[in-house]
């Protein structure tokens, strides 16, 4: 299993605090209402994917909570009456009178004040929270019939808070491991020895897989991460059964940033994805390429908006340089082709071009002087071989890589079967043909002891005496050829898995190679 993908379950996602983006110190200040007044805070919420974060203590103590700190597990409490919450700083695991949630972001330091999910809190509390985007305002407000913890006892408004999917009485979560028959171990939230709640995997070699939910020992609904086999984060973002669905984001093996934006159905769906060389594309995508109407601005600060198609600047587009100009056509496999206008800095048209796949057929002049057109291709172009060259010789290094750490860790298993095992048979043929020798020699011991059977003279008593000491001894040599064929086995099992992952290599090889080649040409 090279990556798990796995998320929160929906039904405690805590995020109805809904606000396009990403907010932060420098975005319109977010006020908080408690019955109508404002609550002060020494440092302002922060609004992040529709979570507000605010100060633990101001929020706390406004509720009627009682606070507490745990500074050698980083815990903050709340208490009132029959209600307690806990949260940990960077644990999604959340506890509202010690039965456990899952928030959708975690509480964090963030220069030296704690902050918690500020819908959590206050629902938690028996409080209703209500958003109000126009005014970029949170109102939290005490109902008057309230039965929630804190108040009178119950629920607070209506919600199953500290219940899980599955969760019941005959049915509770509680922390476990479990071993999947690939190796794999999962360590986590349990509910009857499965993997069910969140939890993190990790692969034979002891490396961090997955951090996530899980639903019936397979990946979930909501957000989880999963990592490359070099423990590199691989994926941050939300799934839906098991599939990439919402925002997310992509890293590389080396931890650059792909890809930030949307998912469906597994696939990137609209975002902005970061390239080796340092362009960027930003808009919508099909089969993981960009597709549709976007905007690739490059390292140089040049810029294109128009139409892409499977990964290039196909159709109608606009090309425009740092100094100001704008090519305004048609485009083809990232090149001009067909009609161009060319326009200064102040909007005037310049000439008006056909071009073939970059190349120019007729150029007419509108002004006095001729113009020379800005080549869309030409400061990247000589580049891109080497980009495209530098991305393989990556690729198949970590092919390599990977592979060669793998069979060091299956040919580290025989040897240590071997040395707990002297004298293993170095083949099957080879324990094929010492148990047959053995049981044949067992044979012929019985059958002279049957024809000796009737015969009760001294020699023969004699003669009887030595051939049961040889069956014995032949007897005892046939269990330790079974044992030594036991182990035989295991290191047999060992060298197919050996051949299943050179297999695998050579294909992954040959794919990578094949998929190089292919751009190479294209590129060329």
């Amino acid at each position: 299993m090279n990556k798990w993908y796995a998320m929160l379950p929906a039904c405690l996602l805590w995020t109805a605090l809904a606000a396009p983006g990403f907010a932060g110190a420098a975005d319109p200040q977010v006020r908080v209402y408690l019955d109508g007044k404002p609550i002060q805070f020494e440092v302002q919420p922060i609004l992040e994917n529709g979570t507000t974060l605010v100060q633990f203590r101001p929020i706390f103590e406004n509720i009627g909570l009682k606070i507490g700190w745990d500074e050698a597990t980083r815990t903050v409490t709340g208490t009132k009456n029959d209600l307690s919450i806990k949260l940990v700083i960077e644990d999604t695991d959340a506890y509202i009178n010690d039965r456990l949630n899952e928030l959708e972001l975690a509480p964090r330091l963030i220069e030296g004040n704690t902050f918690v999910p500020l819908r959590f809190v206050s629902e938690a509390s028996g409080k209703e929270v209500t958003w109000d985007g126009n005014t970029m305002s949170v109102h939290i407000i005490s109902p008057a019939n309230s039965t929630g913890p804190g108040n009178s006892g119950g629920t607070p408004g209506g919600g199953d808070y500290g219940t899980k999917r599955g969760d019941t009485d005959a049915n509770k979560s509680e922390r476990g491991d479990y071993t999947y028959p690939n190796g794999d171990r999962y360590t986590g939230q349990m509910v009857n020895g499965y993997p069910e709640g969140r939890g993190k995997l990790y692969n034979l070699g002891g490396k961090l897989l997955f951090d996530g939910m899980m639903t019936n020992g397979l990946p979930g609904d909501g957000r989880s991460k999963s990592y490359y086999e070099n423990g590199q984060l691989e994926f941050d973002g939300n799934l839906k059964n098991g599939v990439r669905t919402g925002s997310g984001k992509q890293y590389s093996s080396t931890g650059s940033l792909l890809f930030d934006g949307t998912f469906s159905v597994g696939g990137r769906e609209k975002g902005t994805l970061y390239y080796d060389n340092g362009d960027k594309y930003i808009g919508p995508f099909d089969n993981d390429k960009p597709s549709g109407a976007g905007k690739l601005v490059y390292k140089n600060g040049d810029v294109y908006e128009g139409d892409f198609f499977d990964g290039r600047r196909e159709g109608k587009g606009t090309y425009k340089t740092t100094k100001g100009e704008k090519l305004i056509g048609d485009f083809k496999n990232n090149m001009m082709n067909g009609i161009i206008s060319h326009y200064d800095i102040k909007g005037a048209l310049l000439s008006v071009s056909e071009f073939s796949n970059d190349t120019l057929i007729r150029k007419v002049d509108m002004g006095n002087k001729s113009t020379t057109l800005p080549n869309t291709n030409s400061w990247a172009q000589p580049n891109r071989v080497k980009l495209e060259n530098d991305r393989h010789q990556k690729l198949v290094n970590s092919i390599r890589e990977n592979y060669n750490q793998n069979r060091k860790q299956l040919d580290d298993q025989i040897a240590q079967i071997r040395k707990d095992n002297p004298g293993t048979y170095t083949s099957q043929a080879d324990y094929n043909k010492a148990l047959k020798q053995a049981e044949t020699k067992q044979t012929d011991i019985s059958n002279r002891l049957n024809s000796l059977a009737s015969d009760n003279s001294k020699a023969v008593e004699a003669a009887k005496a030595e051939l049961n000491k040889q069956l014995t001894n032949v007897q005892t040599l046939i269990t330790q050829i079974h044992t030594k064929g036991a182990a035989q086995q295991r290191i047999e099992a060992l060298r197919d898995q050996l051949d299943f992952r050179r297999e695998n290599y050579n294909n992954e090889l040959k794919r990578a190679n094949d998929q190089h080649l292919e751009i190479i040409k294209e590129l060329k």
